[in-house]
């Protein structure tokens, strides 16, 4: 199958000539689109055998990407960002999980361990694995790579709405909902080219909510049910934990001494409602995805 390389690239003069050439004899074609950069990105794609996209002003990640994939003529889509970080030898793999029935193939930074990433951005994403990874049943290190692969036919069903970097969080979740195969490759990660964009902070509270949106527009409605209730249980957790903090720090002493207790016992209940709806959806969604699969045997 013919394998389209998007590679979206804001200010990244220094490091796309070396994804470039990377990449060059990976791919059968590499479509750089140029977010409104205000360096010479453009003009350094331009001198390549590439297909150069230009948008005129900052549009964010998601938009490069959906222009990417919208010009790819290839079978298969592979991401990747322009500051050189992820390796292009890995895509070979990627191409032969698809082929053996991958749905969604992921280069995962965390399998092998990494050293080379700012403890904040480390912690958080670890974090979003760990929450992406709940939420959708399935075993995901990194769901938040820009480092990617599935196939075109796909893509309308794989795309969120989103702008920026919690993109492929909410790719990856969705996937999993939908009952999609994932794979993950562990892959080398390492230090960019470049000066970073990530702010951790703001990055971070996008990726959040939109990993929250994902849990409840992709949620079943059999699944939203059975979680409902959890909502009650966690208000009632509020409660009383927040009387046993209040008698704690007032008067030093707890006049109610159950409460502490009640307050673990509904987060408890709350947190196994939560857990049965999620995996109530997932296998729902998985049963439906095989179906689809046998039906188009």
């Amino acid at each position: 199958m013919k394998t389209s390389l998007i590679v979206p690239a804001w200010n990244e003069e220094e490091a796309l000539p070396l994804v470039i050439e990377e990449y060059m004899d990976k791919v059968d074609e590499i479509i750089v689109v140029d977010d409104g950069s205000s360096d010479k990105t453009y003009e350094i794609a331009k001198t390549y055998d590439v297909k150069v996209f230009k948008h005129e002003t900052n549009k964010g990640k998601v938009s490069a990407l959906r222009t990417g994939v919208a010009n790819a003529s290839g079978d298969i889509i592979i991401f990747t960002d322009a500051d050189c970080t992820y390796p292009a030898e890995y895509v070979p793999q990627f191409v032969s999980e698809l082929e053996k029935g991958a749905d969604l193939v992921l280069g995962s930074r965390f399998i092998n361990g990494i050293n080379n990433m700012p403890m904040l951005n480390m912690i958080g994403n670890r974090l979003f694995s760990l929450l992406a990874a709940y939420i959708s049943c399935i075993n995901i290190s990194d769901g938040q790579t820009g480092y990617r692969a599935f196939k075109k036919e796909n893509f309308d069903k794989l795309d969120v709405d989103a702008v920026n970097l919690e993109y492929e969080t909410k790719m990856t979740v969705r996937a999993a909902k939908l009952g999609y195969k994932i794979v993950e490759v562990p892959i080398e990660y390492r230090d960019r080219v470049g000066t970073s964009k990530l702010r951790p902070i703001r990055d971070g509270a996008k990726m959040f909510r939109g990993l929250m949106s994902v849990a409840y527009n992709e949620t079943s409605l059999i699944a939203k049910t059975i979680m409902m209730p959890s909502v009650l249980f966690i208000s009632f957790a509020a409660y009383f934990g927040i009387i046993s903090l209040y008698e704690k720090i007032m008067f030093g002493v707890l006049e109610h001494g159950y409460y502490p207790l009640l307050t673990v016992l509904f987060i408890f209940i709350a947190m196994q409602l939560l857990s049965f709806g999620f995996i109530m959806d997932y296998l729902t969604k998985k049963l439906d995805r095989i179906e689809d699969n046998i039906r188009k045997s």
